[in-house]
């Protein structure tokens, strides 16, 4: 629970602008905060329609910790923002319902089915654990640099992702899902620049915030091209999902 004191804490000598909801730069971090929630729900309705998980394993795991620390643990001094983390922890819950419902099924490593629930356990603690440890050693405030290290390894693993998917029939894949992502992404990193640089007036340069956003808007970019042109192959019949099943590996159940 988040007491006064941290939050006066939080925000004493801190530029007011940081912290404004209506600054320019907030407003659009907060579309891109709607993008995302949107981009949750193309992912949440592609999952139930195709019986299976709509985001990299790894990526479900760590960015519910990260959520669940920022709806719980991490002050948060913007009423709005703090709205927004919660929503985006109510809504991860359904997609971590899909990959424990329909992830096991989907692993074509054996070891990895046979040890699927562990594995997203202890990936899932040991991130949050990762986050938090980050959080307090660097100052990272509101956890935000931790997050976007966090989209980055979604937005890489999202094109392994694609690459096996794709041979698995599309099952999870998302185009609508892939664009909000991106531009989800893009608004916040607009935003992050300024609430960073004018809270965390310490740092000597934002350069790694400048690398981690830049990589995550080209891999995002190069991803929803390569779902949108798959599924454009798919509709003018080039390739069906059926044909890209690989019938050596027989979806399993899970148990």
């Amino acid at each position: 629970m988040t007491t006064t004191a941290e939050l006066n804490a939080l925000t004493a000598g801190v530029d007011p602008r940081a912290f404004d909801p209506f600054s320019w730069f907030n407003i659009i971090g907060e579309i891109g905060c709607v993008f995302w929630i949107i981009a949750y729900v193309f992912a949440i309705r592609q999952g139930f329609r195709d019986r299976a998980y709509g985001l990299p394993l790894v990526a479900i795991c760590l960015n519910f910790a990260w959520e669940f620390l920022a709806s719980w643990v991490i002050p948060n001094p913007v009423p709005l923002w703090h709205a927004f983390d919660r929503i985006w922890f109510f809504v991860d819950v359904v997609i971590v319902y899909h990959l424990l419902r329909y992830g096991a099924s989907l692993q074509r490593i054996p070891e990895v089915r046979r040890y699927f629930y562990p594995i997203v356990a202890v990936t899932t603690v040991m991130g949050g654990i990762g986050l938090y440890t980050f959080y307090l050693q660097y100052r990272d405030i509101l956890a935000l640099v931790g997050a976007f290290m966090v989209n980055l390894i979604m937005s890489v693993s999202f094109i392994f992702f694609y690459f096996e998917r794709r041979h698995q029939g599309g099952r999870g894949l998302s185009v609508p899902a892939a664009w909000c992502k991106m531009l989800g992404t893009l608004g916040t990193s607009i935003e992050c620049h300024y609430v960073i640089g004018l809270a965390e007036p310490w740092l000597p340069s934002l350069s790694f915030l400048h690398f981690v956003c830049v990589s995550i808007f080209l891999v995002d970019l190069l991803y929803a091209v390569m779902v949108t042109r798959w599924a454009a192959q798919v509709a003018r019949g080039q390739v069906t999902p059926l044909e890209q099943v690989e019938p050596r590996e027989p979806m399993l159940e899970a148990a």
